[in-house]
Formats: structure tokens, C-alpha cells, sequence
């Protein structure tokens, strides 16, 4: 084996110019590590940022949906008591006027007797329609009694007017739940029926009312031709409408609205309000 010494003095290395090299290479490690540390905290930052621009946005739909429920509700309170008020009593004035008219005809008087009972009919059945026309707008049996007698008073009317045998059961313990909820869950049954009379072809629909200790769920099925949940996106101009009031409807309250349905298998709306909704609802009215 042979070696090779260098003579003296003929190589030497340069300690300064390597530690200056290998403290740049540090530098430029820590500064890309750093770089990297930060570009991960804005990516994160920003997506924290989107999530709660994301929550804010839809607490603030929440918040204007159901603050439009509210303005609803009080609007047809108000037509309902202005149609009492105006129409309802000057139409009983009318009555009263007809009939002191009627009473002081002689009896030979038959076909002017004959003009006024007609009149006194039409009087008769305009109230009743007016009537009818308060209860749509602001059923007494809602706030008096609460959300299930007001389903059967109107799954009644609605079999009478339609012809579609409409049922009500009730299931779980009875409750009364915030005005706001109530108010809403019935608006959502009455839209839910309207879609049955228009578009279901049904002969028979039935509404279902199911309580627990921390839930509510209003469910409305038909029997009739039923449709594809997925083909529904957008209203149109005469499809559509109704469940996109009753989706709103359901967000006002915090609850959730589903649709279980397939054509030629009928159609199911459910409608699930869940404890914190009840809570929500309860705060917002």
C-alpha cells in the first residue's frame, strides 16, 4: 500500500468560508421551514375564515327567514281582525237593514219579498266566505287550543273542499310549542295539502303529528302519483313554489324538511324539529 502526504503549506482549508457556507444553508432551511409554517397558518386562516363567513351567512338567512315569518304572520293577523272589524260588521248591519225591510213588506208583496231573501242569502253566504277567508288567514283554534286540533279542524275543511279523505293522528304525549313554531308547522301542512289537491291526483292523504320529549315531526302523505325529490330544483312557473315556501318555512325554525317520494308511489313531506329548534323558535318569537 502506498500513501501520498501533501508537502506543507501546499492545501490548506479555508474554515471561515465553510462555516459562512453551511450557516447560509441553515438560514435558507429555517427561513423555507418558516415560510412553509406560514403559508399553512394563512391556508388554515383562511379556510377558519370561510367557515365562519359560511356560519354567519346562513345565521343571518336563518335570522331573515325568520323574521319574514314573523312579518307574515303578523300581516295576515292584521287582515284577518280588518276583515272582522270592517267587512264582518257591515255585512251584519246589512243583514239587520234587510231583514226590517223584508218584515215591513206586505204579504202580497211576494216578489219584492222574493228580491230580498235572495239578497239576505248572498249576504249570508258572503259572510260565511269572509269567515272562511279569517280562518285561512288566522285559525282561533291555533292560538286557543294549539297545532293538533287546528290539523283536524283543517284536514276537515280541506276533505269538504277537495274531496281527498285527509286524516290527522296524533302520536306521543301533547304539548303546546312556541307560537312561532306552531304557526309555521301548520303554514307547512296547509302548503303541504295545497300540493296534494293540486298535482297528487290522490284520493286519500293523511297528516301525522308525532311528539317526543325532545322532538316534533309533522309528516303529510298521499297516495297519489308521487314524483322524483331529485327532479326538483328550481320553481317554475306553476311547479315547485310550495316547497320551496315550505324549505323556508322549515329553516325560520330551524327545522328539517325532507321529501320521501317516487312516481307512482305517492309523496311524503316530513318536517323535524329537534330540541335546540324548539329553543330557537322559542327566542326568535
Amino acid at each position: 500500500m502506498y500513501g501520498l502526504q501533501a508537502p506543507a503549506g501546499t492545501f490548506t482549508i479555508e474554515e471561515p468560508f465553510f462555516v459562512n457556507r453551511l450557516l447560509n444553508a441553515l438560514s435558507l432551511m429555517l427561513l423555507a421551514g418558516l415560510l412553509h409554517i406560514w403559508m399553512r397558518s394563512t391556508a388554515a386562516n383562511e379556510a377558519q375564515a370561510q367557515v365562519i363567513k359560511d356560519q354567519n351567512e346562513k345565521l343571518q338567512a336563518a335570522h331573515v327567514s325568520r323574521r319574514m315569518v314573523e312579518v307574515q304572520e303578523a300581516e295576515r293577523r292584521d287582515v284577518a281582525n280588518h276583515l272582522h272589524d270592517l267587512v264582518g260588521q257591515k255585512l251584519t248591519a246589512l243583514s239587520i237593514n234587510l231583514t226590517i225591510v223584508k218584515d215591513q213588506l206586505s204579504p202580497s208583496q211576494t216578489a219584492q219579498i222574493a228580491r230580498l231573501e235572495d239578497s239576505l242569502r248572498v249576504v249570508e253566504e258572503t259572510t260565511e266566505s269572509i269567515r272562511d277567508v279569517m280562518a285561512e288567514l288566522r285559525p282561533a283554534v291555533l292560538d286557543d287550543f294549539g297545532l293538533a286540533p287546528v290539523l283536524r279542524w283543517y284536514a276537515d275543511q280541506f276533505t269538504k273542499r277537495s274531496g281527498v279523505a285527509t286524516s290527522v293522528v296524533e302520536e306521543g304525549p301533547v304539548r303546546r310549542l312556541p307560537a312561532m313554531a306552531e304557526h309555521a308547522l301548520f303554514r307547512m301542512a296547509q302548503n303541504a295539502l295545497a300540493n296534494v289537491a293540486k298535482h297528487a291526483h290522490a284520493d286519500k292523504a293523511l297528516v301525522t303529528l308525532r311528539t317526543t320529549a325532545r322532538s316534533t315531526c309533522l309528516i303529510v302523505a298521499d297516495n297519489g302519483d308521487g314524483f322524483d325529490p331529485a327532479a326538483v330544483h328550481q320553481p317554475t312557473r306553476d311547479h315547485g313554489w310550495g316547497l320551496m315556501i315550505m324549505r323556508e318555512r322549515a329553516a325560520a325554525i330551524g327545522a328539517r324538511l325532507s321529501i320521501e317520494s317516487a312516481p307512482g308511489h305517492g309523496a311524503k313531506i316530513i318536517v323535524t324539529m329537534d330540541g335546540d329548534a324548539h329553543d330557537q323558535s322559542s327566542a326568535g318569537g
